[in-house]
């Protein structure tokens, strides 16, 4: 079997969807990320939008570089690294994976370039012309969707699809930014998911509630550098 199918098989492999329509804090929304990280038992793609506008920026970053603009409101530091994005109108999406499937074997690169190709089969449907970043389309810069990276979505040179992740022994997670009106089954889809739909359990709701209010809520967290 080719690494890539490994690859593919340890990221989706019984892949379940939540559509998570709870309106949530930015802080409880990193929270419910981590959460899923710490505690799923399976693969499992999130789906959410914003309440009201916020800023979230890469681990990282530090702090007093993170660039607020007025009315973007709270600004809470991510798990994952990647820069600064301001969300709004933006469809955010988690993937989290189980620690037992490995992917800390995989190359970043490579990981980007799957999660980001698979997103674009669906997205091209829609919206004609979408394709990955190249070296010489990447910019760098501290505010995520101005500075284009790696395998990252453009199109007509614009950003509309980027994303961060963290690795390690808990496992993997992905958190990232959609901009435009993408069906959000066509990307789970995408992506390999199947029909099943995740319900969150009391225990992962209560991590996360406990991670909001000790650690993503904290100047210490969002201070930290």
């Amino acid at each position: 079997m080719s690494r890539l199918l490994v690859f593919r098989e340890a990221m989706i492999t019984g892949l379940q969807t939540w559509e998570d329509k709870q309106a949530r804090t930015p802080p409880e929304q990193m929270a419910v990320d981590e959460a899923l990280l710490l505690l799923a038992k399976c693969p499992v793609v999130r789906f959410y939008r914003w309440a009201s506008p916020a800023v979230t920026f890469g681990y990282a970053q530090r702090y007093s570089d993170v660039p607020a603009g007025a009315g973007w409101g709270p600004s809470v530091r991510r798990w994952t690294g990647g820069g600064t994005v301001f969300h709004g109108e933006d469809l955010t999406m988690s993937l989290a994976v189980p620690g037992t499937r490995h992917l800390d074997r995989f190359q970043a690169e490579g990981v980007y370039r799957w999660i980001h190709g698979a997103l674009l089969n669906a997205m091209e449907a829609v919206l004609p012309g979408v394709v990955l970043a190249r070296p010489g389309d990447c910019r760098p810069g501290p505010a995520c969707f101005q500075s284009p990276a790696l395998n990252d979505i453009l199109h007509c040179g614009k950003k509309i699809c980027g994303g961060a992740m963290r690795r390690g022994k808990n496992g993997f997670l992905y958190q990232g930014s959609i901009h435009g009106k993408f069906s959000t089954a066509s990307l789970a889809q995408s992506l390999g998911g199947s029909s099943a739909c995740f319900e969150p359990a009391g225990e992962l709701l209560d991590t996360a509630a406990v991670l909001a209010g000790e650690k993503y809520g904290t100047r210490a967290w969002n201070q930290m550098r």
